[in-house]
C-alpha cells in the first residue's frame, strides 16, 4: 500500500493506493458518476443512512460538499475518500473520516458505503484497512470509532474482520432514514508496533 501526497494542498488530491482499490479526495469532476452510484443506490442505501432528499444529488450540492470536505482536512477536522476499483479506474463508495480529536484523545471515526454491486467482494474491508493505515501512520492518531446498527450484520463482519472490538451500544445514537437507531459501537486501536 503507498500512499501519496498525505498533506498536500487541498488544490491536488490525496490518493491511497491498496491492491483492489484505491482511494481519492473527492473533485468537482467527480460529481456526476457520484451522483449516479448514490442514486442507483438510493434504496439499497435508504435503510443504513440518514435520510437524503433528492437535491443533494445536483452539482451545487456536491461542490459545496466538496469545499466543505476540504476545509474540514486544511483543519485536521475530518478526510473524505471516494472508493476507486483499481481495475477499472470506477467508482464504488466513500469512506469519510469525521470527528477528529488531538490532544490527549488522538481519536477520531469513520463511516463508510459501497454499491450493493460490491458487496462482499473485500473492498470495503480493504478500504477499511488502508484508512486505518492512513489514520495511525500519516495522521498520528491512537484510536478509531465505528457505529453500527445492530441489523447491518454485513457492515458489523466487515468491522469485526478489520480488527475493531464491540465496546457497547448506543440507545437511539444517530436518526437513520428519519428514525433515531440504537447503534453498536465499535473501535479499533493502534497497536503499538505500527
Amino acid at each position: 500500500m503507498t500512499i501519496l501526497h498525505p498533506f498536500q494542498s487541498k488544490k491536488e488530491s490525496v490518493v491511497l493506493h491498496g491492491t483492489k482499490v484505491f482511494l481519492r479526495s473527492p473533485e468537482f469532476r467527480d460529481w456526476r458518476e457520484w451522483s449516479e452510484l448514490r442514486k442507483f443506490n438510493m434504496e439499497y442505501l435508504k435503510p443504513w443512512e440518514p435520510a437524503w432528499s433528492p437535491y443533494e444529488l445536483e452539482r451545487g450540492y456536491f461542490v459545496k460538499r466538496v469545499k466543505f470536505f476540504d476545509k474540514l482536512s486544511n483543519k485536521d477536522k475530518a478526510y473524505s475518500f471516494l472508493i476507486f476499483d483499481s481495475d477499472k479506474n470506477k467508482l464504488i463508495g466513500e469512506i469519510n473520516i469525521n470527528n477528529i480529536q488531538r490532544g490527549v484523545v488522538q481519536s477520531c471515526s469513520i463511516g463508510y458505503w459501497i454499491s450493493e454491486n460490491k458487496m462482499g467482494l473485500g473492498y470495503m474491508r480493504e478500504s477499511i484497512s488502508i484508512l486505518k493505515d492512513f489514520i495511525f501512520n500519516d495522521l498520528k492518531l491512537h484510536r478509531v470509532e465505528a457505529a453500527c446498527l445492530p441489523r447491518n450484520m454485513r457492515s458489523l463482519r466487515t468491522l469485526l474482520k478489520s480488527e475493531f472490538e464491540i465496546e457497547g451500544h448506543a440507545k437511539k445514537y444517530l436518526k437513520i432514514n428519519g428514525v433515531w437507531e440504537d447503534h453498536i459501537l465499535l473501535s479499533c486501536i493502534k497497536h503499538e508496533s505500527i
